[in-house]
This record gives structure tokens, sequence and C-alpha cells, in this order.
């Protein structure tokens, strides 16, 4: 597996920030690094592989990369990327600011923001993207500032109802929706009625964004949100298999080998994963 170090993309020790700006992101294998990294997808669409567990990558979501996770990406399809690096070793923050540090122990390793907070963060990334190479106490300062700044507006601009304005942005709290509350016995249907728009148009929508209908969306949350059970967890397959949605785990270890070509008690018994 490849291991990335600080020096190969850290400025200087006294910077303990980087950006990549992947336009775009193309297909790379499993590695890890000796630095935090948050990223924020602008378009196009992914499977990113985080320890072993999928995920679609699509517009407006965000991702937090703990230094000890192994990650890869594939399947990605004109996906653009803009990833801050950094070492929250060497960073002061404010303790107002620290809490704006995702914790994965809290669930907030990934979430989707509004078009607004998006378009913000960018341009905060490519501001930061200038500052890092200018070798002065100054732009050390606005560097920070500048990382503040989007940690802070990651925050804000997290999209936590279905109350949206634009199609995109409805479609947008539907996916957020569904990753939190994957669970729920839902229909695109209900969705429709919901946030006003038509199941065609939301439907068309959420293809564009995600390559996947309505019911592989969801089926894909489902399926991963198992194999995180599975993998890292002692609970029972059928107590997961409700815990994901399904009431009859016979009929979730269909659907699971469907997804990923292994039954859940295979990985339980340590077959490898590749979806």
């Amino acid at each position: 597996m490849i291991y990335l170090k600080s020096n190969e993309f850290f400025v200087s020790s006294e910077i303990p920030f980087a950006t990549e700006l992947r336009a775009p992101q193309e297909p790379y294998p499993e590695h890890s690094h000796a630095f935090e990294e948050l990223m924020l997808v602008s378009g196009g669409s992914g499977t990113h592989v985080i320890n072993d567990i999928p995920m679609n990558l699509s517009k407006n979501y965000v991702c937090f990369i703990k230094r000890e996770d192994r990650h890869l990406f594939e399947n990605v399809e004109g996906l653009h990327l803009s990833n801050v690096l950094f070492d929250q070793s060497k960073m002061a923050v404010d303790s107002s600011i620290a809490k704006y540090i995702p914790d994965t122990a809290d669930h907030s390793r990934g979430w989707f923001i509004n078009e607004q907070s998006s378009e913000m963060a960018n341009s905060l990334i490519m501001r930061l993207d200038s500052e890092i190479g200018v070798d002065t106490l100054e732009s050390k300062i606005v560097c920070q500032s500048l990382f503040n700044l989007l940690l802070v507006e990651l925050s804000r601009g997290r999209i936590h109802s279905l109350d949206a304005e634009s199609e995109e942005e409805k479609v947008l709290s539907v996916m957020q929706y569904l990753h939190q509350s994957y669970a729920e016995p839902v229909t695109l249907q209900d969705f429709t009625e919901k946030v006003s728009i038509s199941s065609k148009q939301l439907s068309k929508i959420l293809f564009r964004m995600t390559g996947m209908n309505f019911n592989k969306y969801l089926n894909h949350i489902r399926m991963s949100k198992a194999l995180e059970a599975l993998k890292y967890s002692d609970r029972s397959i059928t107590d997961i298999a409700f815990e994901v949605g399904y009431q009859d785990s016979n009929y979730f270890s269909s659907k699971f080998k469907r997804v990923f070509n292994v039954t859940p008690r295979e990985v339980r018994l340590g077959a490898n994963i590749r979806n």
C-alpha cells in the first residue's frame, strides 16, 4: 500500500496546510497518509473506498479522512475534487474553531452542503492554494484564517432538512436524508411529495449526480452500512439486516451478495471485498 508523507505535499514544516485540486480525479490505488484531509466534491461521480467501505461521491459532498485511514478512488466519471491536507498536530487552533474539525466518533465523516456554501468553500480553497506558496509571516496568518473560515463554512452549509429552493438542492437534501435514515421504508414517491418535485425530475437529477437511480442509490447506502457493521462490529447478521432496513435476513444476504459478490457470512470469515 502507498504511504504518503507530509514532506511530499507541505511546502514548509511551518505551514501545516496543503491543497490538491483534482480536475479530474483519476482512479487511485489504496493509500494512507501522515496527515488529515478534507475533501469537497465539486462535480462528477465516483466510488471512494475508506477502510474497505465504499461510498458514492457526488457534487457538494464533503468527506473527512483521518491520517490512519486507508482509502482509494475507483469508478470515476468526471470526478472533480478540492482537497485540503492539514496536520492537526501542528495547528494552532482556537477552542472556538476546534469544534468545527470533524470527528468520526460522532459520525461526521461525510455530509452534503448547499450550493452557496459549496461555492464559498471552493473560493476559500482557491485562495488558500495561492497563499500557501508565499513564504511570509502575513501569509501564514492568512492561511490559518482561510482554513478556519473553511471549517466554519463546511459546517454552516451542512444540509439538515428537506427544505430547499432549487431542484438540485432538493435532490441533495433527499440524498442527505437517505444517508441519515437509510433504514426507513421509504420510496421515491415519498420524497416527491416532501420536496415538491416530480418523480421524473428527481430521478433525472439523482442519476445525473450519482449515476444511479433511487432504489440503487438507497441500496448502495444500506449495503455499505451493512458491510461496515460486518467488518467492524460483532453484531449478528440478522441484527445488521434489520438495522439497515431489511426484515428478512435471507433476502438481505441475497441483496448483499449481488452487490459485493460474497455473502455476509463470508465477510465475517475474512473474505476480500470488491464491489
